[in-house]
């Protein structure tokens, strides 16, 4: 049956440990499905746990328990970041949020946990005896909705896929592998029987989708050498994005089963690319479904909105549906099917005009999906209101950030030249 697993802060919390092993206990009984839990106290900040990690990438279903504990925890919050990329990305994913405490809605708004809003709540009510067996009775219903497989067709599945395929090249020299897991901090967990079969190459994926960029690197440099050049290149474009803050570019998804309506996305950013591998990172670089499409544009007329859209709206024809005359322009039947992301550049910082003409452009095409590149200036609060429901996506980069990102990727872009011994 399926894999459930069960996020919690629940040490030293009787009635939410109560809940927890009740939980586990009937799934394993009554449902005949395998419960992953880890009761260990994750400090705040603490690193991820690999296995955890791979926890989160396969399973078919979730439980999520919210009490105030874990309103406060970092690590629940990373989980339950994980489970919505995936949920937003088609996972038929089955989440179910709990809340204990007497907790409220709003209260997990205030926490940072907001996304869970649109997601049905089981819940202990706030004026009543909290009883185990009734509470689980509720979550337990919930698994007649579980699918029958939750990974593997959605685009973060097909990733962790492709990443195993290359990992695969260094089976032969299994302590590479081994050597790898050491550079993502991930030894202590590493498989050692797996070493030389796909399962270990899979779990390396699992540690590359969230590991820091600085750990990505280093396990890049230990595989390199064990690697064909079409390989090699191949790993260095699907790491190239792995930069990026996963909770951040998973804001330029739409909410789950919903298509984007009018969906403007602000990042601040100077370069163009930038935007583009949040871009990639938030759809996990999937080859279909997905298209991206970039402009720059800076009006000289006194029509500073109309200028803007008109050129907008010619580029969206264009670019996407290759419509340059009047009469080509009809969309295709299957324009819902598919997600589009125009970014607009124009190496300034929007003004209120600019939004008047992203407005605009979102009238005529309700459908796409709008990344304003903004400048590494944080957008002042006239600007912000001026877009209205824009999304700003956080954490705010710096220069810094953008030049530190593009350093880095240039050297796994030029790693197979480096082995051959041209140091351009």
């Amino acid at each position: 049956m399926g894999e459930v697993f069960i996020s919690h802060s629940a040490r030293g919390d009787t009635f939410a440990m109560a809940v927890l092993k009740e939980i586990e206990e009937r799934l394993k009984t009554e449902l005949n499905h395998t419960p992953l839990v880890d009761e260990s106290d994750i400090r705040p900040g603490a690193e991820w746990y690999p296995e955890i990690v791979c926890w989160l990438a396969r399973c078919d279903a979730a439980v999520v328990l919210l009490n105030a504990k874990a309103l406060k925890s970092t690590w629940v919050q990373r989980e339950v970041n994980i489970l919505l990329w995936r949920k937003a990305l088609g996972s038929p994913l089955l989440v179910i949020p709990v809340l204990l405490d007497g907790l409220q809605t709003k209260d997990v708004k205030t926490a940072g946990l907001a996304e869970l809003g649109p997601i049905q709540y089981a819940r202990t009510p706030r004026d009543e005896q909290p009883d185990v067996k009734t509470l689980c009775d509720k979550i337990l219903n919930e698994f007649a909705k579980l699918p029958e497989a939750a990974t593997g067709d959605d685009p973060m599945g097909k990733w962790l896929g492709r990443m195993a395929l290359y990992l695969s090249e260094a089976q032969q020299r299994s302590s590479l592998l081994v050597d790898t897991a050491r550079a993502l901090k991930a030894e202590n967990e590493y498989p050692a029987d797996v070493t030389g079969r796909h399962g270990g190459c899979l779990f390396l994926a699992h540690q590359f989708l969230v590991a820091p960029p600085d750990r990505m690197e280093d396990a890049f440099n230990v595989l390199a050498p064990a690697l064909t050049d079409g390989t090699l290149r191949r790993l260095a474009a699907e790491l190239a994005p792995t930069w990026v803050d996963e909770e951040a570019a998973r804001g330029l998804l739409p909410e789950p089963d919903s298509p984007p309506h009018r969906m403007t996305v602000l990042l601040n950013a100077r370069a163009t690319g930038t935007a583009e591998q949040y871009i990639r990172r938030a759809t996990c670089a999937v080859s279909h479904g997905f298209e991206m499409k970039s402009i720059g544009s800076l009006p000289l007329g006194e029509d500073r909105v109309g200028e803007r859209f008109r050129l907008w709206e010619t580029a969206v024809w264009r670019e996407f549906f290759e419509a340059d005359a009047d009469e080509d322009r009809v969309l295709p039947h299957d324009v819902d099917k598919r997600t589009h992301y125009l970014v607009i550049n124009e190496l300034c910082p929007p003004d209120a005009e600019f939004a008047a003409a992203v407005k605009r452009l979102h009238e005529a095409f309700s459908w796409l999906i709008v990344l304003v590149a903004t400048g590494t200036p944080e957008p002042d609060d006239q600007v912000l209101a001026a877009f209205q429901d824009a999304v700003l996506l956080r954490p705010l980069l710096t220069a810094q950030d953008e030049k530190t990102a593009k350093l880095r990727n240039n050297r796994l872009s030029k790693k197979h030249e480096h082995l051959a011994g041209m140091y351009p």
